[in-house]
């Protein structure tokens, strides 16, 4: 009885042998079976299913919700204003900071304190962010001043 699911069959209409196909005459017969794992049952329920799947409420976040994203924006411009000022070595060096910053609040954080952080899997961006911040500092650190 596993795997299986009751279904009633009721009356089918198909063509009897006497009867040409041409004619559009049918008769009702008995219920066709077509396969062995189907049990022929008298009473069938009607479960009636919700129209509206539960899911838990979002959270209301404000601002402050994108704090991690907020801090490494922040790093970023002020690293190219350093930048800006003549002082390339140390600007790119806070971007490279910013960033790996970043790829340590998206590795630390669940998805859904990451905020805007979380774009992809976590291993996808924390490797990406990864990657960018460690290219970042080696370039600030082989560039002459």
């Amino acid at each position: 009885m596993l795997g299986l699911t009751p279904v009633r069959l009721g009356l089918v209409t198909s063509p009897s042998a006497e009867t040409r196909l041409t004619e559009p005459e049918t008769r009702l017969t008995e219920p066709l079976i077509a396969a062995s794992d189907v049990e022929v049952v008298d009473e069938v329920h009607i479960v009636d299913v919700p129209e509206v799947v539960a899911i838990e409420p979002h959270e209301r976040r404000g601002v402050l919700g994108e704090w991690p994203l907020a801090l490494i924006i922040g790093g970023v411009i002020l690293g190219l204003v350093i930048i800006g000022l003549h002082h390339f070595r140390w600007g790119n060096l806070l971007v490279a900071d910013s960033v790996l910053a970043g790829a340590f609040f998206r590795l630390v954080l669940p998805t859904r304190r990451a905020g805007l952080l979380a774009v992809r899997s976590r291993f996808t961006d924390v490797v990406t962010m990864s990657a960018m911040g460690g290219s970042l500092m080696l370039l600030a650190l082989i560039t002459s001043t």
